[in-house]
């Protein structure tokens, strides 16, 4: 079973038990809260995401010199006056170049993607506190975080404005 199926699974399987409760009703609601709209739009999400767009124009400044050294070699290859010997240790230079380009622009993708996880968590741990506050006030028994398993939000129930008041409010 895939991670997305036991994620349906278990949401599936929770909401089936609030709402199964005879008068559950009356007293369980779901509500939602935008984790995107969270790090957009609350003073640690816009922190965080500078830091994440730092890291990604470093990783850019390494991919232009990668690539600055790729075209520096091209340029050396296509003067005249090379040996064979020379052209065939440029060109052989040349593919060892591109391949760690490949490998560079491959592992900065990964470390950004990573990054941009690691900040959705740490966003999520910061505002738990907020939205627990938000939800027990409000009398919400269980607050969905993953935009991805949910088809349909009545706007009654997103309490995205609320956690951001809160969070920003800190």
């Amino acid at each position: 079973m895939s991670l997305y199926s036991l994620r349906m699974f278990l949401l599936t399987t929770m909401v089936v038990l609030v709402f199964a409760v005879p008068g559950a009703h009356a007293q369980n609601k779901v509500g939602f809260v935008n984790t995107q709209r969270l790090l957009e739009e609350t003073s640690v999400g816009r922190s965080a995401q500078e830091d994440l767009a730092r890291l990604g124009k470093e990783k850019d400044r390494q991919i232009s010199l990668s690539a600055q050294g790729i075209n520096d070699l091209k340029k050396q290859l296509s003067t005249s006056g090379l040996s064979k010997n020379q052209s065939a240790a440029l060109q052989d230079r040349l593919k060892v170049l591109y391949a760690d380009h490949d490998e560079l622009v491959k592992k900065s993708n990964e470390d950004l993607h990573f990054e941009e996880a690691r900040l959705i968590q740490f966003i999520l741990k910061r505002a738990d506190k907020s939205l627990r506050k938000v939800a027990q006030e409000l009398g919400f028994s269980m607050v969905l975080t993953d935009p991805n398993i949910v088809g349909y939000i009545d706007t009654s129930v997103d309490l995205t404005n609320l956690i951001i008041k809160e969070m920003n409010g800190k």
